[in-house]
């Protein structure tokens, strides 16, 4: 990364004004090749007379790469002998500049120090008078070391919160190419499918809204921030563009998903924190990529006091392992009694969660969960034969797949395969 995207110089020209001003010494920002991008020094300075030389750019890359290794401000010593000291601009681990304050002396500036550092400045073809020498700051060691740590912290926070702002601009960008292609993928099949399918690819999702409570009151990050993008997607399909339409329809879902944490034993107190924070999606000025951020932010802070506090409810736990094995097995037969083994629990009280906590039968969830599945084969596999989809999906009985697809979909498989041929 380029300098100049990660540091503001506007800032950092005030940075180093004061930095200077308080300890007395100068201090300059340099790339990892050695080259000068902003300095703050007062005038008559030796670093001026030696314009940045081979050999001044030299020990600049080394002091550079020497703070990155030892993870703290390196002091050295320059081409003329004078102390300088470098701390290291560091973004994702790796160097990209370096801030060095100096030179100055731990000495004496008599005779004895002007003939050694003409003695070094030769090689720079330079030539340092007592004028020269006298501009040249005096410090005490203490002095230089804590003008090396103020310089270190400054710089490592200015970084770190640069760090964070990107790491969160990445999140955005990388769930709002997820949530576009889900959009995309409705919008498409709701064209070639007319009304029909539109009216199965935009229906607001419910069985998912409840698999996603099911996965905040378990704490399952992962499939849950999957669901919710799904989820996100049918909102801003159906909303067209209305923002205040899909600002309502986030804050009922931000509402349901904290009701489910406080109900999965999740401090009040601490809900309300991260209610209060995402509250941000009801104000006029919250565009639609923050929209998305605040909602999954939120999600994800209802999943962390869940885990946290681990006082979740045995129907969750048992609820969200059924769901986790149907998904992960709906190509094999999947009678009750053997879903309800796999999760430790009898057939009649997973049949009971299901009704209770889904709305829906134990044998109706299965057949949604294997038609999406049906409907993704179908899509991408456009030429495949529909036995070989039932066969994958868990069906086996072409006839009897055909029936449950129309079911749920208002059209037969063979008809939506049309579509994407």
């Amino acid at each position: 990364m380029d300098l100049k995207e990660l540091l503001d110089f506007t800032q950092i020209e005030k940075l180093l004004m004061y930095f200077s001003v308080l300890t007395g010494l100068d201090i300059a920002l340099y790339n990892t090749k050695g080259d000068l991008l902003i300095s703050r020094r007062k005038p008559g300075r030796i670093c001026e007379t030696a314009g940045n030389c081979n050999i001044c750019r030299e020990h600049i890359i080394l002091g550079g790469e020497k703070s990155m290794e030892l993870g703290e401000p390196y002091i050295y010593t320059c081409g003329c002998a004078l102390v300088m000291c470098s701390s290291p601009v560091v973004f994702n681990e790796a160097l990209i500049g370096s801030f060095v304050c100096g030179p100055a002396m731990l000495w004496e500036a008599d005779e004895l120090a002007l003939e050694e550092i003409n003695k070094r400045a030769a090689a720079m073809k330079i030539s340092v008078n007592k004028e020269l020498l006298d501009n040249i700051p005096s410090c005490e060691c203490i002095n230089i070391t804590a003008a090396a740590q103020l310089l270190f912290i400054l710089v490592n926070s200015l970084t770190k919160e640069h760090s964070r702002f990107l790491l969160e601009r990445e999140r955005i960008t990388e769930q709002q190419g997820i949530i576009a292609d889900l959009i995309l993928e409705r919008k498409t099949a709701a064209a070639g499918l007319r009304e029909i399918e539109k009216r199965s690819a935009l229906a607001y999702p419910a069985e998912k809204e409840k698999e996603l409570i099911a996965f905040v009151q378990s704490g399952k990050k992962t499939k849950a921030v999957e669901l919710l993008n799904d989820i996100l997607s049918v909102i801003f399909s159906m909303a067209e563009g209305g923002m205040d339409t899909i600002r309502v329809r986030l804050f009922e879902l931000l509402a349901f998903l904290s009701r489910a944490a406080v109900d999965a034993g999740a401090p009040f107190k601490e809900v309300n924190a991260i209610t209060k924070e995402a509250f941000e999606i009801c104000k006029d000025h919250t565009n639609f990529e923050q929209l998305c951020f605040l909602a999954t932010k939120a999600m994800e802070g209802f999943i962390d006091t869940v885990y946290r506090n681990r006082e979740q409810k045995q129907t969750s736990f048992h609820l969200t392992r059924a769901i986790e094995f149907i998904q992960g097995n709906y190509m094999e037969d999947l009678p009750l009694g053997h879903v309800a083994s796999s999760v430790n629990v009898s057939e009649y009280y997973l049949s009971h969660l299901f009704r209770k906590e889904m709305n829906q039968t134990f044998s109706d969830y299965a057949a949604k969960v294997r038609i999406n599945k049906a409907r993704e084969f179908l899509r991408e596999n456009p030429g495949a034969r529909i036995q070989e989809i039932a066969d994958k999906t868990g069906f086996n009985d072409p006839n009897y797949f055909t029936k449950i697809f129309k079911k749920h979909t208002g059209i037969s498989p063979k008809e939506y395969q049309a579509v994407f041929k």
